[in-house]
């Protein structure tokens, strides 16, 4: 099975289509955005901080125990990213959204309102919603006895209510409504916090909202949205993303075509990294060789590998002259090329999002890594894969279903051709993951040795060990 898509994830011909009255939201919304932020650069030359020495023991990432400990005091108390805001349009559209032992009903109970309740009949326990991600209802009605909601939460009928006592007075509201949870919006998302007790969610995503506004994310459309189970923990999938070390071992072809010396910046309870792309990584930095994987990334945004003749590590120079020509020829109105810095233009923006999601920022698009634990069992999570471009107001973006693995994929099968190079990657990275899982469990393992490239892998760590120690910093 095939995950289809119009083109690739940072092609300029990538397009979004929309009614005029979301258009005229949007330039509302951009004068309040990429008109007044900028996004900044990392200074290299800036020390890290200390943020300690550590070794991080491999029970963290097997133990049942410390499990727990994360559900209650990390993913209860954070604020996670849910589902993307296009996917409701109608009032009575939901998104079932599930996060560790937990599964949410996320519905539009009026225009432009989202909300979220717990996925559970007030009766007898049952899930209301089974066997379906998303919908569109008038109520839910729960399939064990018939008990019904309507979509604002409230009970709206109990078959036979005059057998029961408790309701001789009639239905306790407050009593039989649905739980909800704390939800609010920003860059297309729904996000949401477990315990209600979160700061607010800008304060919580502190700077991270000021750099990726000008990439208007809000207005990008989804082309893949995939779930897969993978046999590591949660904590491993996040750890193979958040560092550039690692390109040498499992990306060797990447060495070729992009910079493994990332630019690293620590950001609250966040972090990012800048990584060149079309410039290849010591030692291959002076080549002129342009290697396979360099000429697929330079076909992707319209130069041919035959008829370039410059050095290997000048390619994301060319990117960034065709990238302001096509400005110049009023070309790819519908990308925020005039928002961005040329290093924005050429180079990748990997933003983490504690505790558990990531992105690959670009100007034509954003691919999304989130990271959710698994209900039970501490060695496997699931991954996934959510990948947005920006369409032009003539292209109608594609229609997208949610697809799920809940088995070992060739991921170059699922993708469409043109993603060759992130298929490639993405299956390097998937088969690496449950070796490690393995490995953290050995007796003869004594715990994670982490370097200065590794810095947001630690900064990471500290951060679960900071809520788990109750602390929220």
């Amino acid at each position: 099975m095939m995950i289809d898509q119009a083109s690739a994830w940072f092609l300029p011909l990538l397009a979004l289509k929309d009614c005029q009255d979301k258009a005229d939201r949007r330039q509302n919304r951009r004068m309040t955005t990429s008109d007044t932020y900028r996004t900044p650069s990392i200074d290299a030359d800036v020390p890290q901080p200390d943020i300690g020495s550590k070794r991080f023991s491999g029970e963290r990432f097997y133990s049942p125990e410390f499990m727990a400990k994360e559900w209650g005091q990390l993913w209860r108390r954070t604020w996670n990213m849910g589902p993307r805001l296009e996917e409701f349009s109608a009032v009575g559209d939901f998104v079932i959204h599930n996060l560790g032992q937990e599964s949410f009903i996320f519905v539009m109970t009026q225009e432009n309102l989202v909300q979220a309740f717990y996925n559970v009949c007030q009766h007898r326990g049952k899930r209301i919603v089974c066997n379906q991600r998303t919908g569109n209802v008038r109520f839910f009605q729960c399939g064990f006895h018939a008990w019904s909601w309507n979509i604002d939460g409230s009970i709206k009928g109990v078959p036979d209510q005059q057998t029961y006592p408790q309701f001789r007075n009639g239905l306790p509201q407050d009593e039989l409504a649905l739980s909800d949870i704390r939800v609010d919006t920003w860059g297309g998302w729904v996000w949401f916090n477990i315990d209600g007790d979160a700061e607010p969610l800008l304060q919580y995503l502190d700077v991270l909202p000021n750099h990726i506004a000008p990439y208007r994310m809000e207005d990008m459309r989804t082309f893949v949205n995939a779930t897969f189970l993978w046999d590591c923990n949660w904590k491993i999938a996040v750890d193979a993303f958040n560092e550039s070390y690692h390109f040498r071992g499992i990306h060797p072809e990447m060495m070729k075509w992009s910079n493994a010396d990332a630019k690293l910046e620590i950001l609250g309870k966040h972090s990012r990294m800048i990584n060149e792309y079309g410039a290849p990584s010591k030692p291959h930095r002076e080549t002129r060789e342009i290697s396979e994987r360099m000429a697929a990334y330079m076909r992707y945004f319209g130069l041919d590998p035959q008829t370039y003749e410059g050095p290997a590590k000048e390619v994301r120079i060319e990117k960034q002259k065709i990238n302001r020509q096509q400005v110049a020829d009023g070309l790819a109105r519908h990308l925020p090329y005039n928002d961005m810095t040329d290093e924005q233009l050429s180079d990748v923006y990997h933003y983490f999002y504690f505790p558990g999601a990531a992105q690959n920022i670009f100007p034509e698009g954003v691919n999304t890594f989130r990271y959710r634990p698994h209900e039970t069992d501490p060695n496997k999570c699931y991954y996934d894969l959510i990948m947005m471009g920006h369409f032009p107001p003539d292209q109608e973006p594609p229609k997208v279903e949610h697809v799920y693995f809940d088995h070992k994929v060739q991921y170059v099968d699922l993708l469409d051709p043109t993603l060759e190079v992130a298929s490639f990657i993405l299956q390097q990275d998937a088969d690496n993951v449950p070796e490690v899982q393995q490995g953290v469990q050995s007796e003869g393992y004594k715990g994670m040795v982490l370097g200065d490239q590794e810095i947001r892998v630690r900064h990471f760590h500290n951060m679960i060990d900071h809520y788990l120690e109750g602390c929220e910093s």
